[in-house]
């Protein structure tokens, strides 16, 4: 009998792992930000070739039947700072950043607001803590192309990183040099 009360607890155990895991992951709800960094910026989602950051990206022309010109946002390209410790990756309307001296990764999906005008809203983890804080970094074009000056911000306006120089890379780096 203590066989089969054993069992039973492994078969419950199992099957209330597999439902709680089931909630979790990307496109499930999870425990992403989703649309909650959009809306606590007061944003839309864009497509990142509508807006004034374009002009440095690998955004392909859309057909010329086709009225969303751009939706489908930039093909990837990577900027870093002299140092080589900032990267700034865009693919699509996504873009993630990493800084390896704070031990920061930002990840957001670029949009409007009146606020802020245009921004990719995400959210930002220090440390790998496991705990995701609201932030917008803003990016604009520098005048002579090839660059973008950064800036990290709170939803509650705190600066976290910047304002920061970025060049366009040549070549993707795999991970931000050492401090």
């Amino acid at each position: 009998m203590k066989r089969k009360t054993s069992r039973r607890h492994l078969i419950v155990a199992s099957i209330a792992a597999m439902l709680f895991f089931a909630g979790c992951g990307p496109g499930v709800g999870g425990t992403g930000t989703g649309d909650a960094a959009l809306t606590a910026f007061g944003a839309t989602a864009a497509s990142v070739c509508s807006g004034a950051l374009a002009t440095e990206l690998a955004c392909s022309p859309a057909p010329a039947a086709s009225a969303a010109v751009g939706a489908a946002g930039s093909l990837p390209v990577q900027f870093v700072d002299a140092a080589g410790q900032v990267t700034l990756d865009i693919d699509g309307n996504l873009a993630n950043l990493r800084a390896s001296c704070l031990w920061l990764r930002f990840g957001g999906e670029f949009g409007l607001s009146a606020s802020t005008a245009e921004a990719f809203f995400g959210s930002y983890e220090v440390d790998a803590s496991g705990i995701d804080e609201l932030a917008a970094l803003s990016a604009v074009p520098v005048a002579g192309g090839g660059a973008l000056t950064i800036t990290l911000h709170g939803v509650d306006g705190q600066v976290l990183i910047g304002p920061l120089l970025l060049r366009r890379s040549p070549v993707p780096l795999p991970t931000p040099k050492s401090c």
